[in-house]
């Protein structure tokens, strides 16, 4: 049984300022009632766990053991699962925890067979590295409300939104399985239903795989010429419509969020052409997915562009981190720009030797992490980034959850994220 009460009861922004023992506790209780629940229903994690000689019931100190790595999302044979449906399902059975309760035809294009999915109550939310083989979440509809709550508790203990009245300004897709823009829209949906405005009308699975991965045919190669010529026109005119829709709001509150290139770009573009988008000085911006495949503009360079463009004070941007696989995200503290772990997560941290490092003062190593709210998946995933954590958490706020000190992706391990997938999609 997965207790959904339980998960309710950790996924809260009161947690955030709770004392860290109390809300561990809680949190190790709800880890131990998902790993069974996941040992018994998904048959991946039963065969990973009995290779460990891990059973159904755990201790805290076994929480290490449990986690396996991200890419068994994207361990699929096939290389078009639209032109394999069968197979395909026969995998996403494997590593659901969730029935599958109907077959899928496969209806030509990789969009309309992740709409065949959705249709019937599983998102297959995804994103893509280098090499351009998708990595696929299949997230039932709990979990997608699970996904929703994780990002509007961390959003509630930073930002205080009011729900129903924010303004959002949004640089991802209106409609997408990408999973970056299907969080962004649902989260601002969510909170501010008929208030959110999107720089992209559609951007669809086939042409991010061919963007990626690179054409395959001498049709996808026609296909790809075109989509060149056709896709930095569409980054510029977002930039226009963003720019437009800033104007349009100046002097009022709103919340704009988009990956970090198209915020400095737009503030860029404002600042080129005289107009003034001086929004609310109770305006958010946000930021998420970093700089990849574009070139790094420093923090010390965007606060100089969001006061100038957007007249706003430099702790009214924040930057996010997350990832596809997980529900959750970590956000900036307005007070000291720190990125605070969110309570419903464990963090673990591996050494060289991928031996766990003791949760104390400021450590560097592979991360882990430990999410029971995902009812269709196990959220127990060991992942190809190499962070810094601060157990002893932020001198600058009254949170008592850890703190992010640095970011950084593990040698040869190909770079992936959503930002990077907008970066060279959209940018052509």
């Amino acid at each position: 049984m997965f207790d959904k009460e339980l998960i309710e009861k950790l996924v809260s922004s009161e947690n955030y300022f709770k004392k860290r023992e109390d809300v561990e506790k809680l949190r190790h209780k709800a880890i131990k009632m998902s790993h069974k629940y996941h040992f018994q229903n998904n048959k991946f994690y039963h065969d990973y766990c009995k290779l460990k000689g891990i059973n159904g019931d755990i201790k805290s100190d076994d929480f290490h053991k449990i986690v396996f790595p991200d890419g068994v999302f994207k361990s699929y044979e096939m290389e078009s699962p639209e032109k394999n449906p069968a197979e395909f399902k026969t995998w996403i059975d494997r590593i659901s925890s969730v029935p599958v309760d109907f077959v899928p035809k496969g209806k030509g294009s990789l969009e309309n067979f992740l709409q065949e999915f959705y249709s019937n109550g599983l998102l297959l939310g995804f994103s893509s590295g280098t090499t351009g083989k998708l990595t696929f979440l299949p997230r039932d509809t709990f979990t997608q409300s699970m996904l929703i709550r994780s990002y509007t508790e961390a959003i509630n203990a930073t930002l205080k939104l009011e729900q129903g009245k924010e303004k959002f300004i949004l640089g991802i897709p209106k409609k997408t399985f990408l999973q970056v823009g299907f969080n962004g829209k649902v989260v601002a949906d969510y909170i501010s239903p008929g208030n959110v405005f999107h720089a992209f009308e559609e951007l669809k699975a086939d042409i991010i795989r061919l963007r990626m991965r690179g054409p395959r045919s001498s049709k996808e190669k026609i296909m790809n010429y075109f989509i060149q010529k056709m896709l930095p026109r569409l980054e510029k005119n977002a930039i226009k419509n963003i720019s437009n829709k800033l104007e349009e709001n100046k002097g009022k509150r709103v919340v704009f969020m988009g990956p970090p290139f198209l915020i400095a770009d737009t503030a860029k573009y404002i600042l080129e052409n005289g107009i003034n988008a001086k929004i609310g000085k109770d305006s958010f911006l946000a930021s998420t997915g970093g700089f990849k495949g574009r070139t790094v503009v420093s923090r010390e360079k965007i606060d100089k562009l969001v006061e100038e463009a957007f007249g706003l004070d430099t702790n009214r941007y924040i930057d996010l981190y997350g990832m596809t696989e997980s529900n959750s995200i970590m956000i900036d503290c307005t007070e000291d720009n720190n990125k605070h772990v969110p309570p419903w997560m464990e963090v673990i941290l591996f050494d060289e030797h991928m031996d766990p490092i003791p949760p104390e003062g400021k450590v560097t190593g592979t991360y882990a992490f430990l999410e029971p709210s995902s009812r269709s998946f196990p959220g127990f995933i060991t992942t190809g980034d190499k962070l810094t954590v601060d157990y002893d958490g932020c001198p600058s706020c009254n949170k008592t959850t850890p703190t992010l000190l640095s970011i950084e992706r593990l040698p040869r391990v190909e770079s992936r994220g959503c930002s990077g997938v907008l970066s060279k999609t959209v940018a052509g």
